[in-house]
């Protein structure tokens, strides 16, 4: 997970940037936010984890529930992959979900992700909520 997360985050940093890179050469990057889908990701990873035991000291965290949930062949993601990659293709063309929406540069996929997009949205009204003051009072005197 450690490696996991934060090659996505980087993914999604790298398209923000590229998106205003290539905007003026009328070049759309669309950035595909994916929650889980029915694909085989969980039943390999299932595998690794089997050959890779885990570290005694991750017994009890989050990371070990998960990936004990995942590899118990017991994980059924809520997605369905074929739904999905149908929605990519109407954004991404502009038709069905994607017409008129030509201009946005993010797709959210999946009902777990669309709270973790909640939780997000929560998380930065907080923090502005908290320290709106401090952010907006940060600025060079002229």
């Amino acid at each position: 997970m450690g490696a996991y997360a934060p090659a996505k985050a980087a993914l999604d940093g790298m398209s923000r940037v590229l998106a205003k890179e290539v905007a003026p050469f009328n070049v759309r990057v669309l950035t595909v936010w994916l929650g889980t889908f029915n694909t085989n990701m969980a039943n390999r990873n299932a595998t690794l984890l089997g050959k890779n035991p885990m570290p005694e000291d991750y017994k009890g965290s989050l990371v070990h529930k998960t990936m004990e949930l995942i590899s118990s062949g017991k994980f059924e993601p809520d997605g369905d992959k074929d739904k999905a990659m149908k929605a990519v293709y109407e954004v991404v063309m502009g038709v069905g979900a994607g017409a008129g929406r030509e201009g946005e540069k993010f797709l959210p996929l999946g009902r777990d992700l669309a709270a973790r997009v909640k939780l997000l949205q929560d998380q930065f009204a907080h923090c502005l909520e908290v320290f709106g003051e401090v952010c907006n009072n940060v600025y060079r005197d002229k």
